[in-house]
């Protein structure tokens, strides 16, 4: 899958290259989701998944920064492997976009 963004694409390979390594509930998973609010969670999995309207507010993502990358790209790799493949590319992009705010 190629997503060309200037200026964040080695990002974005080391979020799909290592999308194929930890299972969708994996321990990374079951130890970040305690870490983030389930408000701030909803508003960044409906931005990530691009759903019209939705915008994490600014207490979402600085929940978001202190919850980590790691955690993120988990979160992302999570939804990735739950939606269709023509949506792939775009979740992608999202979570870059909303971890580099």
């Amino acid at each position: 899958m190629l997503v060309v963004l200037p200026g964040l694409e080695a990002r974005r390979l080391e979020v799909e290259e290592s999308a194929k390594d930890p299972p969708p509930y994996s321990p990374i998973i079951a130890s970040c989701a305690p870490k983030l609010p389930k408000n701030c969670g909803d508003e960044v999995k409906e931005s990530v998944l691009g759903l019209e309207g939705s915008v994490p507010t600014a207490d979402s993502c600085r929940q978001l920064v202190r919850w980590g990358k790691t955690c993120h790209d988990a979160f992302a790799r999570l939804l990735v492997s739950r939606e269709p493949t023509s949506q792939k590319s775009s979740i992608l992009t999202n979570s870059i976009t909303i971890w580099e705010g």
